[in-house]
């Protein structure tokens, strides 16, 4: 019995820190960490705290526009794609 609750609980924290990974964020969560699990709004920027010629700006698709000025490049992330790769079955 006592192991059948041990499993049961282990499967329940197994799921349950997948399923908020892009959950929920704190209020004092870094701009950047907002941006990039899709909490940003669009026309919200963000920079690098660790590189600042790193800066990060939602687009009005929702897309995540990632520019490094040293290198100048420029890419762009769609932070809703992990989350539907984790729901294809």
């Amino acid at each position: 019995m006592i192991k059948n609750i041990a499993i049961a609980a282990f499967a329940l924290v197994a799921a349950t820190s997948v399923a908020s990974a892009n959950g929920l964020l704190s209020d004092s969560a870094p701009p950047v960490a907002k941006i990039t699990e899709n909490h940003g709004k669009p026309g919200d920027t963000a920079v690098s705290v660790s590189n600042p010629e790193v800066t990060y700006r939602v687009l009005k698709n929702g897309m995540v526009e990632r520019t490094n000025s040293r290198f100048d490049t420029t890419t762009y992330v769609d932070p809703t794609a992990v989350l539907r790769d984790r729901n294809r079955r």
